[in-house]
């Protein structure tokens, strides 16, 4: 990331603070080192001056109590031998560092390539990729899917169709003679089926007679007419359209889906950025109040964010773990490599929307499962180009 600032962005490498276990003993790491990091990252900051920060670690979750939602938290070098909370950087404290001091007339983006980190900023406005653009080749998995299931429920619409106006007359036929006429009048066989006899057609003969009313009738006409339509409108997108994006108050809808279910699911990945929350040694009765800086529990509205200009990307969302990749021989965040490689394609000059989107049909491309987003203060943000370069 380091490189691509320098000869992409114009950044200077004395303009740039390094942090990691591959330097002197007080560049590693630790929380202390973090947050003094980031003062020093707005330290003298000027109108005009872009401000970058980029986190690529370790993410995780910190409970108050049984009955509060988590708040995001990123996990210093030393958050494994402190206790918790105060081992790790809340997003409390990341609002407190990063987002609230930012002047005006500044340009702050920020990174966080780590598990769960979807709502690490709190901001009013997010954008998440669920799911990424079309290629080639999903289109015509698409098509063929959507192709097959429609052709079965017309199979099935043709057959109703027949019986009921008297074309095909099943009334007094053994098994056998159904299936033959079945098979004189060309209906498709379906082989296999986990309840097929032998003969390929008991999704037509296991009917009961009920189906052949007319409400059953009309009811698989509209399926039918809802997969053609599939069908049409997937045969008309070009690969690079028909990305499934949310653009909202993330976090609000997060609060209302956590008072619904309060169990967290995790996504599956080989290695994955995230430290789980050492075990609750006070019982949930005793935690009658919730605790000052537990975290962030609703977006930002404060006045004064209304000017910032600010973006904060998140490697996934809030109940998914982010992937490290293998690529070019190392070990490297999946989310900031699907970001470089979406910056080189586009010569460096890509928008903040734009970006998003390509990040994750890189994702999907690699077979991360993680799903990333972008927060910011007004929806206009998102078509700015990324830092600043167009």
């Amino acid at each position: 990331m380091q490189k691509v600032l320098v000869q992409q962005y114009g950044f200077k490498l004395e303009e740039i603070l390094m942090i990691n276990e591959d330097q002197d003993k007080s560049k590693w790491p630790y929380k202390k080192v973090i947050l003094e990091a980031m003062q020093w990252l707005y330290q003298d900051a000027q109108p005009g001056d872009l401000l970058f920060f980029h986190y690529s670690g370790h993410g995780s979750q910190y409970q108050a109590d049984k009955k509060s939602m988590p708040a995001d938290c990123i996990c210093p070098l030393d958050c494994i031998d402190e206790a918790w909370p105060k081992a790790v950087i809340l997003d409390t404290e990341i609002h407190e560092y990063l987002y609230a001091p930012l002047p005006k007339n500044c340009q702050a983006v920020c990174l966080f390539d780590c598990c769960h980190s979807a709502t690490v900023a709190n901001l009013c406005e997010t954008m998440v990729v669920q799911e990424g653009p079309l290629t080639e080749a999903k289109k015509q998995k698409l098509l063929a899917e959507l192709t097959k299931q429609k052709d079965a429920i017309g199979t099935k619409v043709r057959f109703f169709t027949e019986v009921n106006t008297g074309k095909l007359d099943i009334k007094k036929k053994s098994k056998e003679e159904l299936n033959q006429l079945l098979a004189k009048s060309g209906f498709p066989k379906s082989v296999g089926d986990y309840n097929d006899d032998g003969s390929g057609y008991t999704y037509l003969t296991g009917q009961a007679i009920s189906t052949l009313c007319n409400e059953s009738v009309q009811k698989a006409q509209a399926q039918l007419d809802e997969k053609s339509k599939a069908v049409a409108k997937i045969q008309n997108l070009k690969p690079g359209e028909g990305a499934k994006i949310y653009i909202g108050n993330l976090e609000e809808d997060e609060q209302e889906d956590y008072k619904k279910s309060h169990q967290s699911k995790m996504s599956k990945e080989v290695r994955v950025r995230y430290l789980p929350q050492p075990e609750m040694d006070i019982e949930e009765e005793e935690r009658s109040v919730k605790p000052l800086g537990a975290g962030m529990r609703d977006v930002v509205r404060k006045e004064k964010f209304t000017d910032h200009e600010l973006w904060v990307f998140s490697g996934c969302q809030d109940d998914q773990t982010s992937a490290d990749a293998h690529v070019e021989g190392i070990y490297q965040g999946a989310f900031t490599w699907a970001l470089i490689k979406a910056l080189k394609k586009d010569s460096f000059t890509e928008n903040y929307r734009d970006l998003l989107i390509q990040i994750k049909a890189n994702l999907e491309s690699g077979r991360y499962k993680q799903v990333p987003a972008l927060s910011t203060t007004h929806p206009m943000y998102l078509d700015c180009a990324f830092l600043g370069k167009s």
